[in-house]
């Protein structure tokens, strides 16, 4: 018999028992399918957890240094952070540290109310050095960014977000308008990119830069910062920065171990790592529980085929005695268990992939199709069908066709 004759054989078997092919192929479309949908899905959150972090830090080339020993909760302000961390340090760093490329300078602030005529809102206000916008990856959708001349020339200019855009001026052009943050009159010069969400699901968009200089001199009066972010030169060479900035804050502080710094350095590359590598754990403990259920699916369908194996002794004898041998008998089981594998698998591949589009609709997540998880459903789906079902053709090939025609 010829492996297409064996294959036909296997379809009609399998489409004359159309209950029993349901159930046999039930578990393994549901191992697959859960399979197809978990790889897919949590390689959507996994993109959109990176790019919400990456709204939020700007880029992975960099590190981020803080004042305080970590102890501060929240997004640092001016309120709530050490006065630890000066203008000459982030000089400092940008000069003498050789793996930084340079550095940006930060001032905040929030619950500073911001008016327009009648219009009041209370954005957070960022006081920024002329690279800030550059550094993290931002863009001006509308006007100009700081310059370095803003920054000399204390200029009393803005560039707002866009949720700031909509609260005060909604359709109005802002460019060239004048607002007054803590009553101190500043010029629109530019509105940035919305930037959507950050990972908490807050807003980006509800800030406004200002040249640092004018923040510290002509603001907030003050001459510490609460963020430093430097651009290394080699993004793989993140934890050699962290240790040079430590070693340079800790001469020009004069902190010697074990006492305590003051200042917190963070490395984004390294945070994005942890936070991917928990999503990680629970995506392999799920996989881990699909995978269990399509070796159920496998056991169902060895399960099945030894019952029909029983139920079919007549119909062994029958072809035994007009010349099948035992390899021809063992074959045709063997092809109706992958047979009925490949089909469930295929079923479980088009519901996990349905399911996966409906899901990153409802959670308005960026689609992702992982092929090589896909690929893998289909071979593990062939290889259930080929291990489970072994033994029932194994049996069915070992049936004694004088004994199968008397039953």
């Amino acid at each position: 018999m010829t492996s297409n004759q064996a294959f036909a054989l296997a379809l009609r078997t399998l489409s004359r028992n159309r209950l029993r092919t349901f159930f046999m192929m039930l578990g393994l479309t549901v191992g697959i399918g859960s399979l197809t949908a978990l790889s897919s899905v949590g390689e959507s959150t996994k993109q959109e957890t990176m790019r919400r972090f990456k709204r939020m830090v700007g880029t992975f080339d960099t590190v981020i240094v803080r004042p305080g020993a970590g102890r501060t909760r929240g997004m640092p302000s001016l309120t709530t952070v050490e006065p630890s961390l000066k203008f000459d340090d982030a000089q400092a760093m940008a000069t003498e540290v050789p793996s930084v490329r340079r550095v940006a300078e930060v001032q905040n602030a929030f619950d500073i109310d911001v008016k327009y005529r009648d219009k009041t809102a209370s954005p957070s206000v960022f006081g920024v050095s002329s690279n800030w916008t550059d550094l993290r990856d931002d863009e001006v959708a509308q006007g100009s960014e700081i310059t370095d001349a803003d920054i000399q020339g204390l200029a009393r200019v803005a560039v707002i977000g866009a949720d700031v855009k909509a609260n005060l001026f909604g359709d109005e052009d802002p460019i060239g308008k004048t607002f007054r943050i803590a009553d101190v009159p500043f010029q629109i010069q530019g509105v940035l990119a919305s930037r959507g969400a950050g990972p908490g699901g807050g807003s980006l968009d509800n800030l406004v830069l200002i040249p640092v200089t004018t923040a510290s001199k002509r603001l907030f009066n003050r001459d510490f910062l609460t963020m430093v972010i430097a651009q290394l030169k080699d993004p793989e060479q993140g934890d050699r920065a962290v240790e040079e900035i430590t070693a340079l804050l800790r001469e020009r502080h004069h902190i010697v171990p074990p006492a305590q710094d003051d200042f917190t350095i963070t490395n984004p590359r390294a945070a994005m790592a942890r936070v991917t590598e928990v999503g990680s754990t629970l995506s392999k403990v799920l996989t881990g529980v699909a995978a269990m259920a399509t070796v159920i699916g496998g056991v169902v369908i060895m399960s099945l085929m030894l019952i029909a194996v029983s139920e079919r002794r007549t119909e062994i004898g029958v072809r035994r005695s007009v010349g099948a041998s035992r390899t021809d008998i063992m074959i045709q089981f063997l092809l109706e268990a992958v047979t009925v594998s490949a089909l469930g698998g295929i079923a479980g591949i088009a519901i996990g992939a349905g399911g996966t589009t409906v899901a990153t609709m409802i959670q308005q997540l960026p689609p992702a199709i992982v092929w090589s998880a896909i690929g893998s459903a289909v071979l593990l789906s062939l290889a259930i069908g080929l291990v489970f079902g072994l033994q029932p053709a194994w049996k069915a090939s070992n049936v004694d066709p004088i004994k199968a025609l008397r039953s």
